[in-house]
């Protein structure tokens, strides 16, 4: 029998608008024949989870959740609904007591057997450990007495880390051995989490059972420009053996998170087998559906964010390889590869229909790669223009041109108001040009604190490397400009008449002007159109 993680499922426990129900129907539907088992309720802007969470649902609300607990029973996913009281709560008090009694009541009635104790994102406190232990104790006891099967997690205060400490160790201590634990890595949206983070965590928590609370794809708050659309990775396949389960905490974009939802349940499914990548690409083609090509071009420049850096993004790739062979006559066929790319990916994002979910909640991201491909490629026009270029025809005839200053000067503008127009995007599409992720760690002794450097992400965009590239190129041809050309073909010097034409026959010729030099081989096009060789 392949290994795989018993709890495989997620926690809506996003802040920001909460999902209609009939997208967390849509959600379930898709999910749970790729293997998704659990499901929680629990997002945190709606009023009566957090804030407002002594008042019962109003009746049709109350109804419209027993029915999805049905509708997820029906799927095969066990049914989660979490409370949140934690901001202001009496834990000792009788009447707030009556009142958890009260809320959850009708959820029992209507066949919820799983609750959520969620008392995360509040201050830390004096003996907050006990009396929160004994709030569990109580509440694990009076859910066993309505429901023989009823299940209680807790999500602690502390939930990030991989070291002991004396809030979790009397936690632990005061907690029912049955009730389980929500733990979110090494942070808060962990990068990687390896088996021996899990068996840090655990032991210290000993003897309860740890479900990993996974904060990804989710991109509430300060990760709102985000849409994490890349595969799920970084996770140890032997965490299944650590831990009684995942939850992935998704996007406030219920259809678009399914991409990397997906991805994660081929994972969570089969983990020793399971290719990060291949996972990837087939949760795109599924959720894309007829529009996949379009999709996935979306899904790899948006593919990078806390598990993946940007400097993995294909464009990142393409853009590396530029920058290598800027230098030498080689550049064309770097910028043939990027410029390809380019357009193909202007191209699908042009095609997006704005028809349905989805594209309604990716279209502001479909806009902005738009922009940021329109710089882009004008980057590229401009690096081409500062370099001698040329074609040889299939008969052998070769035409060059050498650098033009009033061209450059075009170009130049032309890429920094692209620039600019994709400079002013709210949405990270390419990599970030400054993005705060929340990466709350703990301290050698325990304590809670902040990585400023996994915190904070500035200056990651691969577009606006591009155009430091090429103004850059712009600016060393300019110290330097030589609107001439010399034309090497196999070796041997080949006269360039006044219209550019030269004799090309042979293997590959190499064009100069000044320090500058160009590799053209028979048959090959330029990256870009160019108005020096109409």
């Amino acid at each position: 029998m392949p290994r795989d993680f018993r709890l495989r499922g997620i926690v809506e426990g996003f802040y920001g608008p909460p999902w209609t129900h009939e997208a967390r129907r849509e959600v379930l539907s898709f999910l749970a024949p790729r293997g998704m088992n659990a499901y929680v309720y629990a997002p945190k802007d709606d009023p009566f989870h957090r804030a407002r969470w002594r008042e019962p649902y109003p009746y049709d609300e109350q109804r419209a959740l027993g029915e999805l607990a049905s509708f997820a029973r029906a799927l095969g996913v066990q049914f989660g609904f979490a409370i949140s009281p934690g901001l202001d709560i009496d834990y000792e008090s009788p009447s707030d007591r009556e009142q958890l009694e009260a809320k959850l009541s009708p959820l029992l009635d209507a066949g919820v057997e799983w609750v959520v104790l969620a008392l995360d994102d509040i201050p830390l406190a004096p003996d907050l450990a006990p009396r929160q232990a004994a709030l569990t104790t109580w509440l694990y006891g009076w859910l066993r007495d309505r429901r023989a099967a009823a299940q209680l997690t807790v999500c602690p205060t502390e939930y990030v880390g991989t070291r002991p400490s004396p809030y979790l160790g009397e936690l632990a201590a005061g907690v029912p051995d049955a009730v389980s634990l929500l733990w979110t890595g090494p942070t808060v949206c962990s990068p990687t989490i390896t088996e021996a983070d899990a068996a840090a965590w655990t032991a210290a928590v000993a003897p309860h059972a740890v479900i990993l609370w996974d904060n990804y794809p989710v991109n509430d708050g300060t990760m709102s420009a985000r849409l994490h659309l890349g595969p799920y990775e970084g996770r140890a396949p032997a965490l299944a053996d650590r831990l009684g389960g995942v939850l992935l905490n998704p996007m406030t974009q219920p259809h678009a998170s399914l991409v990397a939802l997906a991805s994660a349940m081929a994972f969570l499914c089969d983990p020793d087998a399971c290719d990060a990548d291949a996972g990837w690409e087939a949760a795109i083609a599924a959720v894309g559906g007829d529009r996949h090509d379009s999709l996935r071009v979306l899904a790899h420049a948006c593919a990078d964010g806390p598990l993946r850096a940007p400097a993995a993004l294909e464009l990142a790739t393409l853009v590396t390889a530029l920058d290598e062979e800027a230098e030498g006559p080689g550049w064309a066929s770097a910028a043939r590869a990027l410029s390809a790319a380019l357009r193909a990916t202007k191209a699908a994002l042009t095609d997006w229909p704005a028809t349905d979910a989805l594209a309604e909640e990716v279209a502001a991201w479909v806009a902005a790669g738009g922009r940021e491909v329109a710089a882009a490629l004008a980057a590229v026009r401009l690096l081409q223009g500062t370099r001698p270029v040329g074609v040889i025809e299939a008969d052998g005839t070769g035409r060059a041109a050498a650098p033009d200053a009033e061209a450059l000067l075009q170009l130049v503008f032309g890429l920094v108001f692209a620039w600019s127009g994709a400079r002013a995007n709210r949405e990270v599409v390419f990599g970030p040009r400054f993005v705060i992720y929340p990466a709350v760690v703990q301290t050698e002794d325990g304590r809670p604190a902040v990585d400023v450097g996994m915190t904070l992400w500035e200056d990651a965009n691969v577009v606006d490397w591009l155009s430091r590239i090429a103004l850059r190129e712009y600016e060393r041809w300019r110290e330097a400009a030589d609107e001439t050309v010399r034309v090497m073909v196999d070796g041997n010097e080949r006269a360039v008449a006044a219209d550019g034409t030269f004799d090309g026959r042979g293997a590959m010729a190499l064009l100069r002007s000044g320090r500058l030099v160009t590799r053209v081989r028979p048959g090959e096009e330029l990256p870009m159109r160019d108005r020096r060789l109409p």
